[in-house]
């Protein structure tokens, strides 16, 4: 059998089916040839096994295997090594890909040798549709140019955060010994660091080749007493790896990195709806962190103008802190999340 030129890994862990269909549906869709590697994050259910050995019976490209469960760093490392296309591509099993989309970003990364090609994605909201790319034309970054694009790891609104929107050169993964954390709550963005911090070809290409599509359900709107904890200890934890490269933009992006977590934390944390804290609990944890050592020093140092507008006035609020200000600026986005 030919090998694949692109290996389409898909974490499970308890989807509805008629999600975890669309996702297959759209790999599927592929005209190069490709594999659909489903990685079952512990044991499926019978109606979803039933409805995966139904999709392979119909198609030889899709094949899975199932984990004891271990997270989505977990499944997503476990579908590298099963993986044999020369590029590999991660799909949530709630998204799907865009076929053309992705098949522009192997043929750009055949043609220019890169070892990672990253695209366009669709962000699908409930009212609305958002449009996220790095650049609005192809590109390449080789050598030392590869450090300007590390720096937009740190850019949350530029798309190159995530682990998926791109293709990844399999056997650079492999010799680098590349693979998600599992020990970090966050697994992307480290997962995208190391990658891209020894790579010396990336490219970029102006196609949309995903869609994410932001449920409810995926939302933070439980409320986690060690939720601003795990975060902070992350950062600082992945504060270690900027550290080594001795690299000034790459820490100046680092800092604003800080600040976007900062502001999920106000939200999701000071500021959340279930955790039943008066004004009052609220004034004293907002004033806790960012008088943190962590967050005062991005504060002062981050330069936000990268930052999408609403971040920015935000970010702004945050950093003098107005208190009351940011209170309403979370209350009004957690509306609209929620």
């Amino acid at each position: 059998m030919k090998q694949p030129q692109l290996s389409v890994i898909i974490p499970v862990y308890k989807t509805l089916e008629d999600r975890l269909l669309r996702a297959l549906n759209s790999a599927s869709s592929l005209t190069i040839p490709h594999e659909t590697v489903v990685v079952f994050d512990g044991e499926p259910g019978t109606s979803l096994l039933e409805m995966m050995d139904s999709y392979a019976a119909g198609d030889a490209t899709v094949r899975w295997i199932t984990i004891a469960h271990a997270g989505v760093a977990g499944a997503r490392n476990a579908g590298i090594r099963e993986a044999t296309g020369i590029w590999m591509t991660f799909l949530d099993a709630d998204d799907e890909i865009k076929p053309v989309g992705m098949e522009e970003l192997v043929a750009y990364g055949n043609k220019h040798g890169c070892q990672l090609v990253q695209g366009r994605y669709i962000k699908q909201m409930t009212d609305t549709t958002e449009q996220c790319s790095l650049m609005s034309s192809s590109g390449l970054f080789r050598a030392d140019e590869v450090r300007s694009f590390l720096r937009t790891v740190f850019l949350v609104d530029y798309g190159t955060s995530t682990a998926w929107s791109k293709i990844f050169l399999r056997s650079f993964l492999i010799e680098h010994h590349v693979f998600f954390d599992e020990t970090l709550p966050i697994e992307d963005t480290p997962f995208m660091f190391d990658a891209v911090v020894g790579m010396d070809c990336v490219g970029f290409v102006p196609a949309n080749c995903y869609v994410y599509y932001r449920n409810g359900d995926s939302l933070v709107t439980s409320f986690r007493k060690d939720y601003a904890q795990r975060i902070a200890a992350y950062l600082l934890e992945f504060k270690k790896r900027v550290d080594t490269l001795n690299d000034q933009g790459v820490s100046s992006a680092f800092e604003q990195y800080v600040v976007f977590y900062l502001l999920l934390v106000m939200m999701h944390y000071v500021f959340n709806p279930a955790n039943g804290w008066d004004i009052h609990k609220q004034h004293a944890e907002f004033d806790h962190l960012v008088r943190t050592d962590l967050y005062r020093y991005a504060l002062d140092h981050a330069d936000c103008r990268q930052f999408s507008r609403s971040k920015r006035i935000t970010a702004f609020v945050v950093r003098h802190h107005m208190f009351r200000l940011t209170r309403l600026i979370c209350a009004f986005r957690n509306r609209q999340l929620h």
